[in-house]
């Protein structure tokens, strides 16, 4: 198994006993498109990378609607912060968008690893900067972009370390759901408010 993780995280940074510790403490998990990882509310013991497929966090508010808060496709994590905050709940609802297998690690055999390596730290600080500076990015984009150039940014981030399948799917499913018409290299919104709980990214 480690040497499959490389692909998706640089464990080369990681002494070999540190690479088999950590391998241990990782489980491949695979799940159905819609199926949830993890609920908003549910203790959290472990964080995640995508090893393959796409993985959207969603927030739910009491009547249930939901509120898309970040995609991850390969080698991103999610679910990272139970790494800082013991016995946190979970913030937010992950869902997979199309079949995904996605890395299962444990928080406290992790967090042995990442106090003996620096440079292990070093990389997670960065992910988690990267991720806070996303977060500001999508206040921005709900700030000052209309409907159709979020849905336009939101197609283009899916794109990214996913397929053309994987959009037209999107497109289908927002098509079907009466938020978009799709004519040829056209895209019309139809139900601009629904839409807008969609891909409010």
């Amino acid at each position: 198994m480690a040497g499959t993780l490389a692909d998706v995280l640089p464990i080369e940074i990681l002494p070999e006993i540190d690479r088999r510790e950590l391998a241990t403490h990782m489980t491949l998990r695979k799940f159905k498109q819609d199926e949830v990882v993890y609920h908003q509310g549910d203790p959290a013991a472990h964080w995640f990378v995508v090893f393959e497929g796409l993985v959207k966090v969603l927030l739910l508010d009491e009547n249930g609607r939901e509120l898309l808060i970040s995609l991850h496709s390969r080698g991103e994590f999610f679910g990272e912060l139970v790494i800082f905050e013991d016995k946190v709940p979970r913030d937010g609802t992950a869902v997979c968008v199309i079949p995904t297998s996605v890395f299962q690690i444990e928080r406290d055999g992790s967090l042995a690893v990442l106090r003996r390596n620096e440079e292990a730290r070093k990389h997670m600080f960065e992910r988690l900067s990267r991720n806070i500076r996303k977060l500001e990015g999508q206040v921005e984009d709900f700030a000052f972009l209309d409907v159709t150039s979020r849905l336009a940014k939101y197609l283009v981030e899916v794109a990214i370390g996913s397929t053309r399948m994987t959009v037209n799917k999107l497109l289908a499913d927002f098509e079907r759901r009466g938020f978009i018409n799709v004519e040829r290299r056209n895209v019309r919104v139809l139900d601009e408010k629904s839409l807008l709980r969609e891909i409010r990214v």
